[in-house]
């Protein structure tokens, strides 16, 4: 800051500490606010922190080179951060992969957008995915709805039932044929 001329040397020589003493992240900081983000990015790659290098490349809108952001992508799925992932494919143009990469996530909302965006006819699996895994989390009332767009009306009818929506239950049985709605009426008639 005060022009001193060993300056840069300085700053090569305590980069270098960094590299020396495996402090990727550290290191890494430095390079990104010399401006140098590919060497910023592969840094955070080296140091096990995708999500950091996920986020240079989304703060400063970098394309380029498709190797990185594929390195980028698998670092994030190997990570763990499969919504993450998801995003990067979905920004190389690799819907599917994408696609895939949100429901391993349990990304559902963007799985969802995706898919009306790009393969129609897999919204309505998606949508009875996104029910299961409400469910499976113990959150049966908010998989009713979704249970209703995938027309998976037995199991929106049992969420119901599951959340004591007795009501919206009703609802739905009397929409149903009478042979599948049996078994339904009988709970509703001992509630």
């Amino acid at each position: 800051s005060r022009g001193d001329p060993e300056a840069a040397s300085m700053r090569q020589g305590y980069y270098q500490y960094l590299l020396d003493t495996r402090q990727e992240e550290l290191a890494a900081r430095l390079k990104e606010e010399e401006g140098d983000h590919i060497q910023a990015i592969n840094l955070y790659l080296k140091g096990g922190l995708p999500g950091l290098a996920a986020n240079v490349i989304k703060r400063h809108n970098i394309n380029n080179p498709p190797s990185m952001l594929e390195g980028v992508a698998t670092a994030l799925t190997g990570a763990g951060l499969h919504d993450r992932a998801g995003e990067f494919y979905e920004k190389m143009d690799q819907l599917q992969r994408a696609l895939d990469a949100y429901i391993k996530g349990h990304a559902y909302r963007k799985a969802v957008d995706l898919a009306r965006r790009a393969f129609p006819g897999q919204v309505v699996a998606l949508q009875e995915m996104w029910g299961d895994h409400l469910v499976a989390c113990k959150q049966v009332d908010m998989a009713i709805n979704h249970y209703t767009e995938a027309s998976a009306y037995p199991k929106a009818i049992e969420a119901a039932l599951g959340s004591r929506q007795w009501v919206k239950a009703a609802q739905m049985v009397e929409n149903l044929a009478t042979d599948t709605a049996k078994p339904f009426f009988r709970r509703l008639a001992r509630h």
